[in-house]
């Protein structure tokens, strides 16, 4: 995670970036002013922002504020199986999730096949929406001695490796959110200026978003800091979300015809470090209690 820079508006906008960005700029003042004073009662001096107190802030911030601010958030495991092994674990999330255990879930669960991802080893992944961090650590906590889901993991065990999991919350959302979106183009990116990132996703929805057939979804990845190009840590993930590999094929050759595009990368250059794209399909899709577009809209 990138540290708590040391004058009050990077500070600001360091909260801005951990819990929900459509907060406004006097909301976020707000929180960070609660997270000083508590940090004061840590025993830290106000007013000193040294790097070992940007460390402890966040701490605190996360402890002070997840419950009353959290962000819907996201934890993604990835898998490595063969293409003869898939069917099983299709088949065994589909019997956990119709079992009484998995009718009890909160949240929303997509199970994926990942069609593309360069070196990756990963072929499958499992991601849960759910309203929080907290949320998602509760549920994990509750499946401890379930013999529904330790019937899962046993098929895994005998199918799967495990390569990759990590979590994170939702930053900002454009596009028009939509549960028919099943095909997913996922980016990891390192970034020293997460608004920027924001600013310039911005202005580039307002060059062309009255074109944009999808949806995007900016989540920062405040755990597991998945690992990205030439052994790099990702910060955030940015997930663009299509009907078909059709419809994300023609608005690339789109956008690689428009300036804002080009003006877009180049604002970011130098605070963005762009880690790889993977091309990921929804294959089976259990949203009765939380489905996508109420993930990114509530």
């Amino acid at each position: 995670m990138i540290l708590i820079a040391a004058d009050r508006h990077h500070r600001i906008n360091r909260v801005l970036l951990l819990e929900n960005q459509n907060r406004t700029i006097l909301e976020a003042a707000k929180i960070l002013d609660k997270v000083e004073n508590q940090s004061c009662n840590l025993g830290f001096k106000k007013g000193v922002y040294s790097m070992k107190k940007s460390i402890f802030g966040l701490i605190a911030f996360l402890i002070f504020s997840t419950q009353a601010l959290a962000a819907p958030s996201i934890k993604i495991y990835e898998l490595a199986a063969t293409s003869s092994k898939q069917a099983s674990i299709m088949t065994a999330i589909d019997k956990f999730m119709k079992s009484p255990k998995g009718k009890s879930y909160q949240g929303g669960l997509h199970v994926n096949t990942i069609l593309a991802n360069g070196v990756s080893p990963a072929t499958i992944s499992f991601v849960l929406l759910m309203p929080s961090l907290a949320a998602i650590a509760e549920w994990e906590k509750s499946l401890v001695g379930d013999p529904d889901i330790a019937a899962f993991w046993q098929t895994l065990e005998e199918n799967a490796t495990p390569t990759t999991e990590f979590m994170g919350s939702l930053v900002k959302s454009w596009g028009d959110a939509s549960n028919s979106d099943r095909i997913w183009m996922v980016t990891n990116l390192r970034t020293t200026d997460p608004m920027a990132v924001v600013t310039a996703q911005d202005k580039l929805m307002a060059a062309t978003g009255d074109k944009f057939p999808g949806q995007i979804g900016l989540h920062g990845l405040q755990i597991g800091t998945r690992t990205g190009a030439n052994n790099d840590y990702s910060t955030h993930m940015m997930a663009v979300g299509y009907e078909s590999v059709a419809e994300m094929e023609d608005w690339m050759t789109y956008m690689n015809t428009q300036p804002a595009w080009a003006e877009f990368l180049g604002s970011l250059r130098g605070s963005v470090v762009w880690q790889g794209t993977s091309l990921v399909e929804n294959t089976l899709v259990y949203d009765a209690a939380l489905d996508l577009e109420t993930f990114l809209n509530d």
